[in-house]
């Protein structure tokens, strides 16, 4: 019979494999790969544990596909600026994420363009918002305004 200490260190070492698993990209998302689609959102759930977006994407042929789009959790988008507002439904965007090692109409949010150019990204680098693409492109209008005089 194991003693107690070791019951538990063995529960504690599986409870890792079991928490690293449910964490790990690999084996669903290929990380050297990457897609874009554009599209309309249908929906988006700003939700623990992971967000999710479906946008509805017309091929070439005029078929529309739905596309599922998985971003990092609640947590993590609320610490970078996102709320529920964030994307909306029936708004136009070009994603790009890394697909499933499957090929199946799935990624993991990795970057998105709006149609007015403003563009969300994925981790702490930089998110930015449409009133910061905005501020950015006006500083460089009037450096360039500036400059040309």
């Amino acid at each position: 019979m194991m003693p107690v200490r070791e019951i538990v260190i063995v529960a504690t070492l599986l409870g890792v494999g079991t928490a690293m698993a449910h964490h790990s990209f690999s084996p669903v998302y290929d990380g050297n790969r990457t897609v874009t689609v554009a599209g309309v959102v249908t929906e988006f759930r700003f939700v623990n544990p992971h967000a999710q977006m479906a946008l509805d994407v017309t091929e070439d042929s005029g078929r529309v596909t739905q596309w599922s789009v998985e971003f990092d959790g609640r947590l993590n988008l609320t610490n970078h600026g996102w709320n529920e507002d964030t994307i909306k439904v029936g708004e136009r965007l070009t994603v790009t994420g890394n697909p499933t090692h499957t090929g199946s109409q799935h990624m993991f949010f990795n970057r998105l363009e709006r149609s007015d150019g403003s563009t969300l990204v994925r981790g702490g680098d930089r998110i930015e918002s449409i009133e910061d693409e905005r501020r950015r492109r006006r500083e460089e209008r009037r450096r360039q305004t500036d400059g040309s005089l």
